[in-house]
């Protein structure tokens, strides 16, 4: 491709100015949002090679995008020397030469170059695309590189994404979260610049079809897809410049979105069986999906060397970030499988949602990147999205960032400015069960093990494992380990060439750790999976079989009619509606695990109440199991030990309390409830804001309640509503979200928070003593919201918009109430004295 063809990208005529605007930046971060088929992914980088000197690092969340950008930044590359320049990395494989400049990389590879290299000296620039996705490794990056920021004046920063919250994250780029509370807007504007420019999205017709099929959907698309292509035939003159030839032969490409593979690998079945796939067909059926093999993937994102139409089955890793060539028609299943880790069970659950408004967009977009499209949704119009899905640092699996913080020198959630902070109680879930591993020391920092796991490219659960069956001599992982890692790694589904490079890579980056493992593991798998040890619980042939684990956790597993063992290792445990369910496993035999635990057990005393009556046990444990148990005398110390126990075990809600306690936590939660919407008010998750309060004071239960335990043999709603004062500061909250409330008439009266889909202040009054008041008054930047009663108290009207009401519905009621009441005043200019 000649120059001159970059001019046809709508980001062109921008490209002098953004890199302008990146260089005199006072923060050098630049935030670039730019809409569908700008070309900020492939005609920006090329810019950024001319107008800085030294290297750039661009980062895409998946290796199928870090793949197809490399490529196109290839193409499009001028000559011989600006392709050699270009070059990409991602696990397995790595296209990186000392002629390289521009590299393209995934967020976890930019992770682990910003700990090799903490101020990154050998770049200039670093790009993070599609930043929209923040992925862990997104937040993670990011939180690094504003320290490796601190460390040097010409690195230089852009984060590009198609839409993006710009003044939040122009707070937290300005100075950090100090700056966020107290800095003025427009100061935090001039140090982080943000440019926007337009796409060329072609006009998408979307069709809401809630009661069709995949298999309907596809024949309606291809009927539509048809008709594009008998256009472009006709040149068309709504097609993209040099694609009216190239449509016919890609067929009208349709790209079906589905939530997971299962789901992509039942629709697959469905379409092959209506006999329109075969191989005279001329219709190809593709998927799309990360556990599909690289090569594939390759060829499905390139365009196609026949002239068959394409029918991409794919999950939501099309959404953004590649294009699959040709696509016309995009049909939409409306869902996605949303991740998430439950702090109460300590397992993961993968739940099928709906999708949010951004992704419903991003998806359609792909059927209007080369001409007039169509998006047929599989839902009803009406159907309710949520704007944005929670970023992943509040919901996923933690372990991973715990150590990699640890070789950071972080050793808890605080030491480190993070865009959404998150949980304090994930966190330390996380650092105890690396500690278990033998990958952190007790006080959060980093051991030898843990130096050994961060080299592998591996879930530290598998690295763990992996160092244990680790041969150094024959310089070969074991067979059980083999099989072990493949089996619960990310190439599980993946050919058998792939796993074996896979493993093949492992055992090439062992033999460089200089880790040698002094143990024998009696069980393998207990290495990286401690806590999901299991014992049966309910007897044989009961369906589903029960088990707990030693997490203390229980989970269902459903036999149908296979061998349920006494015990096992369930390392693929997900949530459920119906409760924790163990998906696959591997079975111990009996009178080894006995041994096991006997040899690794620890003696723990442990304080409870048993009807009220407080007991001691001295114990020999493994985890939750109890291996033997003998009662001793109690002390005075030990009433305190025991509520700490009771609300570990069964939360706060064990706790006594009165209106004064439920009024002060939710007074707490309100406030926190507006500083969350302050911040970012259209993606505040307040449910998560709600967990995140009742957590903090479970986890931290003995840093509030304990000193006012001392001498204590009985717990009062008083002694809690004490502890929890001096904790919350209840003076601050008395001051922010105050129970008593004077009017602009004088009138002093309570103030009642109440809980729907968000909580609100509530006054309940009667109508006269409102008079004189014609603003609506605001707790905490929230109006007030007034339930008006008749002078019998009974309820006529309610509203927060005084400012209106005295002219909008209050003649009305007045004119009704003069005749009810008539010895009461009705004149709102005087105020009623009692």
């Amino acid at each position: 491709m000649q120059p001159q063809d970059l001019s046809k990208y709508p980001i062109f005529p921008y490209l002098d100015q953004i890199c302008e605007t990146l260089k005199t930046s006072p923060s050098r971060f630049l935030i670039l949002t730019a809409e569908t088929a700008a070309g900020k992914s492939t005609v920006f980088p090329l810019a950024l090679l001319k107008a800085f000197s030294g290297k750039i690092l661009m980062t895409e969340p998946r290796r199928i995008a870090v793949l197809g950008v490399a490529n196109r930044l290839a193409e499009l590359a001028a000559d011989k020397e600006g392709k050699n320049s270009i070059g990409y990395k991602i696990h397995l494989e790595n296209k990186i030469t000392r002629e390289t400049r521009l590299e393209v990389v995934t967020e976890a590879i930019l992770v682990r170059q910003l700990q090799s290299d903490p101020a990154l000296e050998d770049y200039n620039v670093v790009v993070l695309d599609e930043f929209h996705e923040r992925s862990v490794n997104t937040d993670l990056a990011l939180a690094f590189l504003k320290e490796a920021m601190q460390l040097r004046d010409n690195l230089f920063v852009v984060i590009m994404s198609a839409t993006i919250d710009t003044k939040k994250l122009q707070m937290y780029l300005a100075n950090g979260e100090d700056c966020a509370a107290n800095a003025d807007f427009a100061d935090v504007q001039g140090q982080v610049p943000t440019l926007s420019v337009p796409g060329r999205q072609f006009a998408v017709n979307v069709i809401y079809e809630p009661e069709k099929s995949i298999v309907s959907a596809v024949y309606q698309a291809t009927k539509l897809s048809q008709n594009v292509c008998a256009k472009a035939s006709g040149g068309n003159s709504t097609l993209q410049p040099d694609l009216s030839e190239a449509l016919p032969l890609q067929g009208g490409n349709i790209l079906v979105f589905l939530p997971g593979i299962s789901d992509i690998r039942k629709a697959q079945q469905a379409l092959l069986e209506t006999g329109d796939f075969g191989p005279e067909s001329d219709t190809e059926l593709c998927l799309l999906h990360s556990s599909i093999s690289i090569d594939e993937q390759k060829r499905i994102i390139a365009a196609a060397a026949n002239s068959k139409r394409r029918v991409i089955l794919s999950s939501a890793i099309a959404e953004t970030s590649l294009t699959v060539p040709g696509v016309t028609v995009v049909i939409d299943s409306g869902l996605s499988r949303i991740n998430k880790m439950n702090l109460n069970t300590g397992m993961e659950s993968l739940s099928t949602e709906n999708e949010s408004e951004f992704s419903a967009a991003q998806r359609k977009g792909r059927a209007g990147r080369l001409c007039e499209g169509t998006c047929i949704r599989l839902w009803n119009e009406k159907e309710p999205r949520q704007k944005e899905v929670l970023p992943e640092i509040l919901r996923a699996d933690l372990v991973p960032v715990v150590l990699e913080c640890s070789e950071r020198g972080v050793y808890c959630v605080d030491s480190l400015d993070w865009l959404d902070k998150p949980s304090k109680a994930a966190w330390k879930t996380s650092a105890k069960l690396l500690c278990q591993l033998g990958l952190l020391r007790e006080d959060g920092r980093l051991a030898e093990k843990g130096k050994a796991a961060l080299t592998l490219g591996v879930h530290p659960r598998l690295a763990s494992i992996a160092l244990e069956a680790f041969d150094f001599e024959k310089k070969h992982l074991s067979e059980e380990g083999k099989n072990l890692i493949t089996k619960f790694s990310n190439f599980a589904t993946s050919s058998k060439e792939m796993q074996n490079r896979f493993i093949f890579d492992l055992e090439r980056r062992l033999s460089l750790c200089n880790y040698k493992s002094c143990n024998k593991p009696d069980f393998l798998i207990l290495c990286g999976y401690p806590d999901r040890l299991a014992k049966r619980l309910s007897a044989v042939g009961i369906e589903p079989a029960e088990y707990q684990f030693a997490s203390g956790r229980k989970a269902l597993f459903y036999a149908n009619n296979k061998n349920a063992p006494a015990w096992l290792v369930a390392p693929d445990v997900m949530q459920t509606k119906a409760g924790s369910v163990i998906f696959d496993f591997t079975e111990l035999s009996e009178p080894k695990i006995s041994e096991f635990l006997e040899k690794n057990s620890e003696i723990r005393q442990n304080c409870s109440f048993t009807q009220g009556t407080l007991q001691k046990f001295e114990q020999k444990c493994f985890g939750a199991f109890i291996l033997s148990s003998k009662k001793v005398p109690t002390c005075q110390e030990d009433f305190a030990q025991a509520w700490l126990n009771e609300i570990e075990e069964k939360g706060f809600d064990c706790i006594p309390k009165d209106a004064r306690v439920e009024s002060l936590l939710l007074r707490k939660e309100f406030i926190e409830q507006q500083n969350a919407l302050a911040v970012n008010a259209e993606n505040a998750n307040l449910f998560e804001y709600h967990n995140q309060l009742y957590s903090n004071l479970c986890e931290n239960a003995g840093e509030w309640l304990l000193p006012f335990l001392s001498g204590v043999t009985l717990l009062t709603p008083e002694i809690v509503y004490n502890a929890l004062y001096w904790y919350l500061n209840g003076a601050e909250v008395d001051q922010l979200a105050p129970e008593f409330f004077v009017l602009e008439n004088g009138r002093r009266c309570k103030v009642k928070y109440e809980k729907q889909s968000e909580i609100r202040p509530i006054i309940e009054i009667i109508i006269q003593r409102i008079f004189g008041c014609f603003t609506t008054p605001q707790i905490c930047e929230k109006k007030v919201l007034f339930r008006l009663l008749s002078p019998a108290s009974r309820p006529l009207q309610v509203t927060d918009d005084l400012e209106h009401f005295w002219t909008g519905a209050w003649p009305e009621i007045c004119k009704e109430m003069k005749g009810r009441y008539p010895k009461h005043n009705w004149d709102i200019r005087v105020i009623e004295k009692e």
